[in-house]
């Protein structure tokens, strides 16, 4: 279940992640795989059409010339060194200040220009450069023919009637779809931005509309930083400030490990949000958890765990990847050894399945699970119920209320 569309259901409530299934490499498996990303989004009945809108894929030239005003050494250079001249044009929205920096430089402009651009781009979340006002017009020029906004196409948004919510469709450049999505304001005034770290996924979990269609590839730490950057820099213009962010979108983020890692570092260091704001939820994948316990070079995030089931049996006919990762008892193992060391608490996510596990015995099961079995503080550990968000391939019902109340 998409945990976007969780987050629509309950606004204030940490939705679900979405997880998982393995998919060939053929070509046919790929296009199916688009065929069902594409009609997951646009059927979903949680949302109105109210927006829906485009934006024009342009393909850059194979060859960008240097700017006319460099001399024949400064053109050597760019030619030489310059991953512009590469096919590639440089992304306002992903970009890094020192590489910035080194292109404005390269270009023949002194280097303060690098930190105007900067100021426009991060702190008033402006990436139209005829907007970017004390610019000079050649700058402006330069920066039109050798940059674009970033590599995320906008396939389709909806805005929910309800409350807002935006969930949109970005079209990756070999095609594939990811979504993502923006919840708030909140009462508080937050904003938080739901992200996909894979396209598709390879965890298979059967309630899981993602993991029913397979995995594509992962996600570049450019890819995911971009969701998170073009939501904060919408807000900037609106006087508004992107405060959360939660990695609850496609994929799993922890098989994804290295690409996520540094995408968390550019959320905290180019967009201000401190890794306290930042949640990366997983279905157990045991040795990304154990690792991330002592990884110093990983920001200080809140974990998120979809448990979903109290003992084996029942947890691997939801989430497949239980076995493959050696259980509950090498899950909740990791669990207490990360408490432990880090001192942080976690989150267990439930959805509630009508008859499945959302009865009394299945409560006991779980208390017995983590303060017996594993002696984990209570005060170390945060509950999230949420209900079931129904899909086609899977035959589960949400709880009804009386069965939430018990």
């Amino acid at each position: 279940v998409l945990s976007s569309v969780l987050a629509v259901i309950i606004p204030k409530t940490m939705a679900t992640m979405f997880v998982k299934a393995f998919s060939s490499s053929s070509i046919t498996r790929k296009i199916v795989l688009q065929q069902r990303q594409q009609a997951l989004f646009s059927s979903s009945s949680l949302f109105s059409s109210v927006a829906r809108r485009s934006e024009q894929l342009v393909s850059p030239p194979k060859i960008i010339e240097p700017p006319l005003s460099f001399d024949n050494k400064m053109k050597k250079k760019y030619n030489d060194n310059n991953s512009i001249n590469n096919t590639k044009l440089l992304h306002l929205l992903t970009i890094q200040k020192n590489e910035l920096e080194d292109h404005i430089v390269s270009w023949g402009y002194p280097k303060y220009r690098a930190d105007q651009i900067w100021t426009w781009i991060r702190d008033r979340g402006v990436v139209d450069v005829d907007k970017m006002k004390n610019l000079p017009k050649k700058l402006k020029n330069d920066l039109k023919l050798y940059t674009k906004k970033g590599s995320l196409t906008l396939d389709t948004e909806l805005i929910s009637e309800k409350d807002g919510t935006i969930k949109r469709a970005y079209r990756l450049h070999d095609g594939q779809l990811i979504e993502s999505v923006l919840m708030g304001p909140y009462e508080d005034g937050r904003y938080t931005a739901c992200i996909s770290s894979q396209a598709g996924c390879a965890m298979g979990c059967v309630f899981c509309a993602t993991g029913q269609m397979g995995f594509a590839r992962q996600l570049s730490p450019e890819e995911i930083f971009e969701q998170a950057a073009r939501f904060a820099a919408e807000l900037s213009t609106e006087g508004n400030r992107l405060s959360n962010v939660v990695f609850m979108g496609m994929g799993e983020p922890m098989a994804n490990y290295k690409n996520v890692a540094e995408a968390v570092r550019r959320i905290t260091s180019d967009l201000g949000i401190g890794a306290g704001r930042i949640t990366v939820s997983t279905v157990g994948v045991v040795p990304s958890i154990r690792k991330l316990t002592t990884d110093e070079n990983f920001p200080k995030v809140r974990l998120a765990v979809s448990l979903h089931c109290a003992t084996d049996a029942e947890r691997t006919k939801l989430l497949p990847a239980n076995g493959r990762y050696g259980g509950l008892d090498e899950l909740m193992s990791s669990l207490s050894d990360y408490i432990d060391t880090t001192g942080r608490r976690i989150t267990l996510e439930w959805a509630l399945i009508e008859g499945q596990n959302d009865d009394a015995t299945s409560a006991q099961q779980l208390g017995e699970l983590l303060t017996q079995r594993f002696q984990i503080r209570r005060d170390m550990l945060h509950i999230n119920v949420i209900p079931l968000n129904p899909t086609g391939g899977f035959g589960g019902s949400p709880s009804g209320r009386n069965s939430v109340k018990k």
